[in-house]
């Protein structure tokens, strides 16, 4: 595709296809009991912050909404997940139209620069099992959809105050809600407005863009960051090209809070019921699913592979940092400095 313009601390005792002739199984895989990476083993339960908040997200709390036992096995068991295209494509749109808007003044970015900016935030991930013809064809789709986008015109007087602004928000002492705004524009008013890229093929009716979580916890942050709540919120699908905007007033911000309240609890509780729904069938956890037992056997291949490889990995990446560590201090000493 062509522009626009130290090894492992001793063998592992994971079997391999070839041994058994099976995926690994999760008792077959050397243990790391706790304490094994003293200062780097978690002090909290998993989502739980050091006030003892539990930390979300919209994709987490949506996730939860959709089926508890799918966002346990997320981010509280923390299986693995498979890249997928449609995931790569996002967030190469997503990178791409960060680069284009912090490009502030005197002049925004041509089409061809903007083009560029793909070509550098391309994902590869998602397309690796695709035959060249179609990774192309995917890479072709996401020129044309920024070539629409750039020809589109932003209404006068916007200027772009913030690009992927993260934020942290508390609610209570119960939950608190990071995540990062795609975009925040400033108006010659002084009123502040949110946009959030989607890369669905179709944009949703304005009623469900009114009735958002999501941009209601965007708003929310934006009075956390800024002081102030946006005069507009927006979702924006650049696929069709279409901006969905709505005001304000039209966003429920309590129902938003209780939302996150009621989340929170939930996940505080273990409540972690399986809901079988339409996208059971492109869920990465379904072979461990008890909704769809019988399907797969009782392997846990990826899981406990992944688990392997990231064991692995922590034992040389701290071997290597106390290494370095002793290496400046040696450093300091010989030249007598304090360390």
């Amino acid at each position: 595709m062509s522009s626009p313009n130290a090894g492992s601390q001793g063998p592992s005792r994971l079997p391999s296809a070839s041994e058994d002739g099976a995926a690994p199984r999760l008792l077959e895989v050397e243990d790391a009991p706790p304490g094994t990476f003293g200062e780097f083993e978690p002090t909290a339960p998993p989502l739980t912050d050091a006030q003892g908040r539990i930390r979300l997200s919209f994709s987490r709390i949506d996730t939860y909404r959709t089926c508890p036992r799918k966002f346990r096995f997320r981010y509280v068991d923390r299986l693995p997940t498979q890249p997928s295209p449609h995931l790569s494509f996002g967030t190469s749109i997503h990178g791409a139209l960060e680069a284009f808007h912090d490009r502030k003044l005197p002049d925004p970015p041509s089409e061809d620069e903007l083009l560029g900016f793909l070509y550098d935030a391309w994902d590869t991930r998602g397309f690796a099992d695709l035959p060249r013809e179609e990774q192309v064809a995917h890479y072709r789709h996401a020129q044309q959809v920024l070539r629409r986008y750039h020809a589109r015109q932003r209404p006068p007087g916007r200027t772009t105050a913030a690009t992927e602004a993260w934020f942290e928000v508390p609610f209570a002492y119960e939950a608190v809600v990071v995540g990062s705004i795609d975009r925040v524009d400033v108006d010659a008013d002084g009123d502040l407005h949110v946009i959030d890229y989607k890369t669905n093929r179709r944009a949703r009716p304005r009623s469900e863009v009114a009735a958002s979580l999501q941009l209601a916890l965007y708003a929310l942050a934006c009075r956390h960051l800024y002081g102030a709540l946006p005069r507009t919120v927006a979702l924006d699908f650049v696929v069709p090209g279409l901006e969905v905007i709505v005001g304000l007033e039209e966003l429920d911000l309590e129902a938003a809070r209780a939302t996150v309240l009621e989340t929170a609890a939930a996940i505080r509780a273990e409540r972690f019921e399986t809901v079988p729904n339409r996208l059971c069938d492109w869920c990465d956890h379904r072979a461990v699913c008890p909704a769809w037992e019988g399907e797969a056997d009782d392997t846990f291949g990826a899981a406990v592979t992944t688990a392997e490889q990231l064991r692995r990995r922590l034992r040389r990446e701290v071997r290597e940092l106390r290494e370095l560590e002793a290496g400046i201090a040696r450093l300091a000493t010989e030249r007598g400095l304090d360390t």
